[in-house]
């Protein structure tokens, strides 16, 4: 009987010590998300105490009795200290043999022991949370993995964002392994170090060094560069101007950038989301005022596309384009003005290739598998294609048994709406290892959300989650449960 099927029939108790058949060990652990992403973390921080919060008390309900599941911004525009920062040697790939590495990052050994690991760690509350049981994945072969399912079913990779360089990841020679490991990611997402900030800090002068570090660190793999016009993480002389923006110089200083950056990565870069989260929550589906729009009105968005599609044709560049948005995965006002968006741009002849689905969802309220594939459908038929672009599922901590269950069907229904789509063409995961996690500094008392988990903290072994077999199911196939 699978891991569904029990939360289905209630034989599986929150707080139960023994994980389902199949389902491999568990280990008993305190939740090891520290706020590693707080305003005091590297300078690619997700998120400080002034990020603003996408979420609003009057957002347009969905058809779903729980409540929306909006989320703050990945980071503020706070200043980082430099784009410059080195990253260490990436350790070499390594295959895995099962649910947990073995004391060297570069060789894996089998699963891992039923007995518990202590480990005393904080949230970002700097409260420890209770122990509870931790659902382990079922051991794999050494040489198949999550990139490997998605290939064989039809997808060009399933992938990851990552912090690197400057980061704790870069240092973490048992992170770096297993993001090395092409079993897993066949595609990598900068999570920061390609934004407005790190790459033109100061106004027609381009910082490269910390993206190019990220492109050599990622090798091998399809990056899914990100991101070029948003409201966050903006250098100063955008966001404070020794002269004030007019429409003329502002839409010039987004032309130039977004061509820059265009013509520099080129075809490195098999994507590029052009604009990110353009539209609001309150209401929904309207613009979202920042900057950008302040200033120039909803022609930004038109501008930037306008100045991706001008380099790419004159660069002869294969570079897809993408529009990135959160509460987009459902049929709702927001998603509607997406797909308008698609249209307009497609009427005007400006190059628009796909739709990102951003995914940060809640366990529990994450819409149904029917209802991602229905959405996904209606971006699809206009004529483009969709990813899963920062896939996580989070939990409030501690988490239960019942609570991580639900979790693996949530990530379930999320990969096997996308591979029941065929324009649905990767999908991504917002980072795969808690320790690294935006989550607990953003949503204090919540986290759990990524595939891995190091249960004794950075720099040391990692273990799979259950819901890298809810992924590894629905890339494969096996029935949905729930």
């Amino acid at each position: 009987m699978s891991l569904r099927s029990l939360f289905t029939t209630g034989l599986l108790a929150a707080g139960a010590l023994a994980a389902p058949p199949g389902y491999g060990n568990t280990v008993t652990v305190t939740v090891t998300e520290k706020a590693s992403c707080s305003a005091s973390a590297s300078p690619t921080s997700h998120s400080t105490s002034t990020s603003t919060s996408h979420s609003s008390s009057t957002s347009e309900g969905h058809g779903y009795t729980h409540s929306p599941w909006h989320y703050p911004s990945h980071s503020s525009s706070s200043t980082k200290t430099s784009t410059t920062s080195k990253a260490s040697t990436s350790a070499s790939s390594a295959s895995k043999t099962s649910a947990t590495s073995s004391a060297s990052p570069t060789s894996k050994s089998s699963a891992t022991s039923s007995s518990a690991v202590s480990v005393t760690t904080t949230t970002s509350s700097l409260a420890s949370t209770a122990a509870t049981t931790t659902i382990l994945a079922t051991a794999t072969a050494t040489n198949y993995g999550l990139n490997d399912a998605a290939k064989a079913a039809g997808k060009l990779w399933f992938g990851t964002a990552l912090d690197v360089p400057g980061t704790g990841e870069a240092q973490d020679p048992y992170y770096i392994a297993e993001f090395d490991n092409i079993h897993d990611f066949g595609e990598a997402t900068p999570a920061n170090i390609m934004k407005y900030e790190f790459t033109e800090p100061e106004a027609g002068i381009f910082n490269y060094t910390g993206a190019e570090e990220f492109l050599t660190a990622a090798a091998g793999k399809a990056i899914r560069c990100h991101n070029l016009i948003w409201s966050s993480e903006l250098p100063t002389f955008i966001t404070n101007p020794t002269v004030n923006w007019t429409n003329a110089t502002l839409t010039a200083a987004l032309r130039r950038h977004v061509t820059t950056l265009v013509e520099h990565f080129g075809d490195r870069c098999y994507s590029w989301d052009v604009v990110n989260e353009a539209f609001s929550d309150n209401p929904a589906g309207a613009y979202a005022p920042n900057i950008w729009y302040d200033t120039i009105g909803p022609a930004y968005v038109v501008e930037a596309f306008q100045a991706a599609s001008d380099a790419v044709r004159a660069n002869n560049l294969a570079v897809k384009l993408y529009y990135n948005d959160y509460n987009i995965e459902f049929l709702g006002n927001k998603s509607y003005a997406a797909q308008a968006l698609v249209k307009d741009l497609k009427n005007r002849n400006i190059q628009i290739d796909g739709v990102g689905l951003e995914s940060h969802f809640i366990a529990g309220e994450t819409p149904s598998k029917a209802a991602q594939q229905a959405n996904m459908e209606a971006f699809t038929a206009l004529g483009v294609d969709v990813v899963v672009t920062e896939l996580d599922v989070r939990l409030n901590l501690p988490p239960t048994v019942a609570t991580e269950a639900q979790q693996v069907v949530d990530y379930y229904n999320t990969v096997a709406a996308c591979v029941a789509v065929p324009r649905c063409v990767g999908i991504v995961v917002w980072d795969f290892d808690d320790t690294y996690s935006w989550i607990p500094g953003t949503f204090p008392g919540q986290g759990y959300g990524d595939l891995f988990l190091q249960p004794n903290g950075p720099n040391t072994p990692l273990v799979r989650k259950a819901p890298y077999d809810g992924c590894l199911e629905a890339l494969t196939g096996a029935p949905e449960a729930l």
